[in-house]
């Protein structure tokens, strides 16, 4: 099993896996027909009985979900586990020829019952089939929401954020460090690894400070449209976001207060 695109290493060394606990399953079980060879398909299980599995002798298999090929199967893996328990599936095709081998879902079932040891290999390859799918959704999230971020850099003195400017983007100071001011005076500081910027984009509202850099820095940039879309997938983003502002809120009104107690 192989996904469309470049995979992590965690997803190749789950389909490695799986393909060796899937020989130790089938190992000692007798197939319930005889291969065949499918030139081309759009659906393999087409004929099929409804516990029926199909086992990837050689080629290649495509797996579908509302037309979007998910995954690509390849020899030592195992087919239709999902429809044969009637939860949901996708479509298995071939464009190229596949040598398939059948097996029986009962079959597998009691062959494994019937050995303790094949029980533990039977739970580990459940697991792994659950993690190898979790991890190949994450990755496809990540990937379909990445932004178009652009990296800036800013010399000491340098204004990255103007007051009064429209919110566009959010930034993350990646290095360096900056000074929030407002009408010339310092309400705040931005230190490596903050998010910064991302109020105006959540009120609509034009810039309330300027940002300058205080040491040369390297800053992230990403379109508010992207950002929100990455708040939506990625909520832990905005806890975080949240935190910061607590935190600005709290340094804002001790200086309220130190200037209060100046002034009696």
């Amino acid at each position: 099993m192989h996904l469309p695109s470049k995979q992590s290493d965690t997803i190749t060394d789950l389909a490695v896996k799986l393909r060796g606990l899937t020989e130790v399953l089938l190992a000692q079980l007798s197939p319930s027909g005889e291969p065949v060879t499918v030139d081309q398909s759009d659906d393999l299980f087409v004929g099929q009985t409804h516990t029926g599995l199909l086992y990837v002798t050689d080629g290649q298999v495509e797996y579908r979900v509302n037309g979007k090929i998910i995954t690509f199967f390849e020899q030592g893996d195992l087919l239709g586990l999902p429809r044969s328990l009637s939860l949901p599936d996708g479509q298995f095709s071939c464009t190229s020829p596949v040598t398939l081998t059948p097996y029986d879902r009962d079959d597998l079932v009691n062959h494994v019952n019937g050995d303790p040891r094949l029980q533990k290999h039977w739970a580990y390859y459940l697991l792994c089939q659950v993690s190898i799918y979790q991890q190949a959704l994450a990755q496809e999230i990540r990937a379909e929401f990445q932004p178009t971020a652009g990296f800036m850099h800013f010399r000491t003195g340098e204004t990255i954020i103007q007051q009064g400017a429209l919110a566009d983007k959010v930034y993350t100071l990646l290095e360096g460090s900056a000074d929030a001011i407002c009408d010339g005076v310092k309400v705040g500081e931005v230190n490596a690894d903050e998010i910064f910027g991302a109020l105006a984009v959540f009120t609509r509202q034009r810039r309330i400070a300027s940002v300058v850099a205080t040491s040369d820095c390297t800053v992230l940039a990403v379109r508010k449209e992207e950002f929100i879309d990455l708040i939506d997938h990625q909520p832990q983003i905005c806890l975080g976001l949240i935190e910061e502002m607590a935190a600005k809120i709290n340094q804002l009104n001790n200086q309220l207060l130190a200037l209060s107690a100046k002034s009696y």
